[in-house]
């Protein structure tokens, strides 16, 4: 079977990956395919840097706006929902986001384990992260399995997800591979630690001033708990415990930023400088150096 063709755009949070990948989508006609968890959650668009309805027009999205903010997903489910995108597409999908499972999961041809999900034990872990917070559990069960093996334990889906895949009994890697026939072209934006501080810090205000508060509020009185999995993205989680008045405005921006923070040291985790499979490409000038090495490669028999 002949290779099929897909562009992977990756690096940090504010980066501006997403405004990228539309700007190249839009001069190729090509399509785009979501790999942020958080942007598979309808209602959730602020918080997220969702690209607006008018991007989302401009240039064909998928993987956006496909779960309600109760509903859960897995890297099984991304994945099998993805491969049948790439192969029912015409054109070279450009794979965009910041999670770093969902995307190597593509790339790479993961064949993770199919296991049910033990609700039991889902609701027992999230009583005790709330309880005792999420690093007393990762060491309370580190003892019982090798959790140290895994990346990400501090998102609290994930790690549920990991306990869950351990005491189902499954213990060979996830790490199976199948056979995904895909030539992959991986570009990074490289950005200096302390601009992106900066970056993080000025779209945190920015997000608050145009409704993020009252974006969370309203799911809320949709009805939608603040346990639910969209809540417990980033920023949403600290400003739920804004709503209920455990800290300020100053604070709550804070809040955001040290978790935004941890994020990034996760990304790094995942998308290292030192990968050669990477392109790395300036902040500054993204957009031309992606452009000549795209052209470059698009040419390509």
């Amino acid at each position: 079977m002949k290779e099929k063709r897909i562009i992977s755009i990756v690096g940090p949070t504010a980066s501006g990956k997403s405004d990228l990948a539309i700007n190249i989508a839009e001069k190729y006609k090509l399509s785009i395919i979501n790999s942020d968890s958080k942007l598979l959650y309808k209602g959730l668009n602020i918080g997220t840097a969702k690209p607006s309805i008018e991007e989302l027009n401009k240039v064909k999205h998928y993987m956006v706006d496909i779960l309600q903010p109760d509903e859960s997903s897995n890297l099984l489910w991304f994945l099998e929902n993805c491969r049948e995108i790439i192969k029912q597409l015409d054109t070279v999908p450009i794979l965009v986001g910041g999670t770093g499972q969902y995307t190597w999961g593509i790339l790479e041809g993961w064949d993770p384990p199919q296991i049910e999900p033990d609700f039991k034990l889902r609701e027992k872990l999230e009583q005790e992260i709330s309880d005792l917070g999420i690093k007393q559990v990762i060491e309370k069960y580190s003892k019982i399995y090798p959790l140290y093996e895994n990346k990400d334990l501090e998102n609290p889906r994930r790690l549920i997800r990991i306990i869950e895949r351990y005491k189902s009994g499954y213990k060979d890697s996830p790490r199976r591979r199948i056979k995904n026939n895909l030539e992959s072209l991986i570009l990074g934006i490289k950005i200096d630690r302390d601009r992106t501080d900066k970056l993080i810090k000025s779209r945190i205000k920015k997000m608050i001033d145009f409704g993020w508060i009252e974006e969370v509020n309203q799911l809320l009185k949709n009805g939608i708990k603040k346990s639910s999995p969209a809540m417990s993205s980033i920023g949403y989680k600290e400003v739920v415990s804004y709503i209920e008045g455990e800290y300020d405005k100053n604070q709550l921006e804070e809040k955001i930023f040290i978790s935004t923070r941890k994020l990034m040291r996760h990304q790094d985790n995942w998308f290292k400088k030192s990968d050669k499979r990477i392109k790395w490409i300036d902040f500054d000038n993204s957009f031309d150096l992606a452009d000549n090495i795209i052209s470059e490669w698009l040419s390509k028999n």
